[in-house]
């Protein structure tokens, strides 16, 4: 198949679609900031942390530096208009310090449990943050945050905590103002790719070691 260079400033549109999320902070005077954000993903599952990517110039990140807590959002399609507001300045419509973007795009503020930015209560999962650290790299800061407390909507997970996609119904950026949204959700046939794997290592005639087949043992609640 022929491959075609991509221009390296435009590589970063690869790693696309990006769930998207609203971020809200607080300044020192308590003001709400809700901005939204694609460059977010889990790091850690023990301790449970993430870590964010905010353009230093934005409201955002001052308001981090200044109280080392943010909450994140995760809003469904259905608040696609509402995601553009909060995403006031990459969107070209730009909302001066201090304006609340929520009460613009008319989204509802709940309290977090351990923090004091609000909670989206339009948005089904919410993940509340403390900064761990805060780095320089590049036109971004990336910043780490422990998960210090994490709620839902009821009826969006199932019993074993799997997210019910036609319920969450999750917004993705793909580029500027293009979105896009699962439509189905495949499972992988895990048995049979195992199978497929054990066949293949005994052809090459490579055993597995001990330390490796702990993996092989591994269940899921369904199995």
């Amino acid at each position: 198949m022929k491959k075609i260079q991509l221009p390296t400033d435009k590589a970063h549109r690869i790693l696309a679609p990006r769930i998207a999320y609203i971020v809200t902070t607080v300044d020192k005077l308590g003001r709400v900031n809700a901005g939204s954000f694609s460059n977010l993903t889990s790091v850690s599952t023990d301790p449970e942390r993430l870590v964010l990517a905010v353009y230093k110039a934005w409201d955002t990140i001052r308001n981090i530096r200044a109280t080392r807590e943010f909450v994140v959002n995760v809003p469904s399609k259905n608040l696609l208009r509402e995601v553009w507001i909060c995403g006031d300045k990459y969107a070209g419509n730009p909302i001066p310090p201090g304006i609340d973007e929520l009460k613009i795009a008319g989204l509802t503020e709940i309290s977090s449990k351990k923090v004091r930015p609000p909670r989206v209560a339009e948005c089904p999962m919410h993940l509340e943050c403390k900064v761990v650290w805060i780095k320089n790299v590049g036109d971004h800061y990336l910043i780490l945050g422990d998960i210090v407390s994490a709620s839902y909507t009821h009826g969006v997970f199932d019993q074993d905590f799997i997210q019910i996609i036609s319920k969450t119904l999750p917004l993705m950026e793909i580029s500027r103002d293009f979105f896009t949204s699962p439509g189905k959700v495949v499972t992988v046939g895990r048995k049979e790719v195992r199978k497929i794997v054990n066949q293949e290592l005994e052809k090459m005639n490579i055993k597995v070691s001990k330390k490796l087949k702990i993996y092989k043992m591994l269940r899921w609640s369904e199995e």
